[in-house]
C-alpha cells in the first residue's frame, strides 16, 4: 500500500489533531512536527515519536508530500504558498486566508499547480452535519436554518483577540457556520448582515460574540450566533451545531451530545444510529484528502471556497463595523 510522506505545520491544538491523524492512517507516514515554539514541538514530538522542528523547512527537506498547516490565521498565505510552490499538497486550516486578494492567488496558484490544496473546514466531516448532508432530501426544501459556534476563551489575551491575526470571532468561528451553509442549500450567499460586541471581556481588542444574518441566492436565509464565552459549567469546552427547516420537516445537528442528529418529518422522528467519537472528524478529513491525493480525483474545500467563504465572513465584519447590510 502506498503511504504519502506527511508532516505538520503548528503544534497548538488543531496541529495536535491532525499530526495524530497522520499518525493513524492507514495512507500516510507522519515524517515530523514543525512550530515556532521548541518547547511545545518537542512535546508532540516525542509523544508521538516522530522528528520535531522549529523550522518547517526542514519537513520539506525530509521529503515531505503532504503537508497540514495549523498555524495562526495570518501566517497562513505565506505557508501555503511557498510549499505549494514546490508541488507539496495543503491541508490549510480555515480561513484559506485573512486577505480576498491573497486567497485569489492561492485560487490561481491551484489552477497552474500539480499540488492539491484543502481548506480545513473540519465540521463538513462531522458526523452530525456529514449525516445531515445525506438526508437533506427528507424535509424538502429548506427555507430557514440557525447554526452556532461557541467556545471558551481562558482570557481576553493572545492572537485570537488580534482583528489583524485572527480576523477576530466573526471570522475565526462564523466562517465554520458560513461554509456549512453554502454546502447544505447550494446557494452562494447574497446579503450578510452583522452585530457584535463585548459583554464580558470588555477590555479585548475584538468582538468575543456576534449574531450574524444571511440571505442566500435561493431564498433561503440563515442565522449565525457566535462567542467566545461559553461558561465553564457547560459539559464541552466548544459548542456546536444547527437547526434546518424545511418544507417537509426540520432537522437538528448537536456535536455535545450523543445525538449528533435528529429528523422530524411530518410521518416521524427518527434518531440515525451514529457513532460519535469526539474531535476524531479531524481524522475522517485528512484521511479524506490522502485518498483525493493518492486517486488523483477533485476534492471539496477548495481554495474557491475558502475565498468565497472569506468574502462572506469579512463582508459580516464590515457589516458589524458599519451597522448596515452588505451585499454581494
Amino acid at each position: 500500500m502506498v503511504k504519502l510522506k506527511a508532516g505538520v505545520i503548528g503544534a497548538g491544538w488543531a496541529g495536535k489533531m491532525h499530526a495524530q491523524a497522520y499518525k493513524i492512517s492507514p495512507n500516510a507516514n507522519l515524517i515530523g512536527v514543525s512550530d515556532i515554539s521548541e518547547d511545545r514541538v518537542k512535546k508532540i514530538g516525542e509523544e508521538l515519536g516522530v522528528f520535531h522542528t522549529t523550522d518547517h523547512e526542514a519537513l520539506i527537506k525530509k521529503g515531505a508530500q503532504v503537508v497540514s498547516i495549523a498555524t495562526p490565521q495570518f501566517t497562513h498565505f505565506e505557508i501555503t504558498k511557498s510549499i505549494m510552490e514546490r508541488g507539496v499538497h495543503v491541508l490549510v486550516e480555515k480561513p484559506i486566508t485573512l486577505d480576498l486578494g491573497k486567497a485569489q492567488e492561492l485560487v490561481e496558484l491551484v489552477d497552474h499547480s500539480e499540488a492539491k490544496l484543502m481548506v480545513g473546514f473540519s465540521e463538513r466531516f462531522h458526523i452530525g452535519f456529514s449525516a445531515a448532508k445525506k438526508r437533506m432530501k427528507l424535509i424538502g426544501k429548506p427555507y430557514m436554518a440557525r447554526g452556532w459556534w461557541m467556545h471558551r476563551a481562558p482570557s481576553s489575551k493572545g492572537w485570537i483577540w488580534d482583528v489583524k491575526k485572527s480576523g477576530g470571532a466573526i471570522v475565526d468561528l462564523g466562517i465554520f457556520l458560513i461554509d456549512l451553509f453554502r454546502w447544505f442549500f447550494n446557494s452562494e450567499v447574497r446579503m450578510v448582515e452583522c452585530r457584535s460586541g463585548n459583554f464580558v471581556f470588555e477590555d479585548a481588542d475584538s468582538e468575543d460574540s456576534a449574531l450574524m444574518m444571511l440571505k442566500f441566492k435561493n431564498g433561503t436565509f440563515a442565522s449565525i450566533d457566535i462567542s467566545r464565552i461559553l461558561p465553564e459549567s457547560f459539559p464541552s469546552p466548544i459548542n456546536v451545531g444547527m437547526d434546518i427547516f424545511g418544507s417537509e420537516g426540520c432537522m437538528k445537528v448537536d456535536t455535545t451530545t450523543s445525538l449528533p442528529l435528529q429528523v422530524f418529518t411530518k410521518e416521524q422522528v427518527s434518531i440515525p444510529d451514529l457513532l460519535r467519537t469526539p474531535r476524531f472528524w479531524i481524522a475522517d478529513e485528512v484521511n479524506y484528502f490522502l485518498n483525493c491525493i493518492l486517486e488523483n480525483k477533485e476534492h471539496m474545500c477548495t481554495a474557491r471556497d475558502g475565498k468565497i467563504a472569506l468574502e462572506v465572513a469579512l463582508g459580516a465584519r464590515k457589516s458589524a463595523e458599519l451597522h448596515e447590510k452588505v451585499v454581494f
